[in-house]
């Protein structure tokens, strides 16, 4: 690996730890890496990313709506609503992540029961461990649908874009 990569890496995994450690002071959270607990919001798979000490989950309400768009498919306002119903949210903090897939990111952070309410959906429903949601890795211009079909196929994010260690 080249000394310029190496040194691009070491920034990434700085601004992201950086980024973390100021987001989790004020919200009293946790960091629970790339493979927090999954849940069924809606009709739609969420992964959680940080616990607070009220053992809430924490998840990025701009992953979740693309999820529920689903990319390609006419938007017709959806999108957007779903975007500043999250935002208007009083628990909605911003939390910048640096990926190699989405380069510099504004994740939307909320608990996830908040955000299920929010929108007017029933409670989450907590998933078994190991179900796929979409995150920081996945290639935003992909529908969940076809990235579950990658997966099927042998498809690994952690191992093909390498950006996990980086998060």
């Amino acid at each position: 690996m080249s000394d310029h990569k190496q040194q691009l890496e070491a920034a990434m995994l700085a601004f992201n730890e950086a980024e973390r450690r100021e987001f989790m002071l004020p919200t009293a959270t946790r960091w629970l890496g790339l493979d927090g607990p999954t849940y069924l919001l809606g009709d739609v798979r969420v992964r959680t990313f940080f616990e607070d000490i009220h053992g809430r989950h924490w998840v990025d309400a701009y992953l979740a709506v693309e999820s529920l768009t689903g990319i390609g498919r006419p938007d017709s306002g959806h999108m957007e609503m779903y975007r500043q119903l999250a935002i208007d949210m009083d628990e909605a903090r911003d939390l910048w992540v640096f990926a190699d897939t989405r380069g510099r990111w504004n994740a939307v952070m909320a608990p996830v029961d908040q955000l299920a309410r929010r929108w007017g959906y029933p409670p989450p429903v907590r998933l078994p461990d190991g179900n796929w949601a979409r995150g920081w890795l996945d290639l935003p211009d992909r529908t969940d649908e076809q990235e579950l079909a990658w997966i099927a196929h042998g498809g690994n994010p952690l191992q093909t874009y390498r950006g996990g260690g980086l998060l």
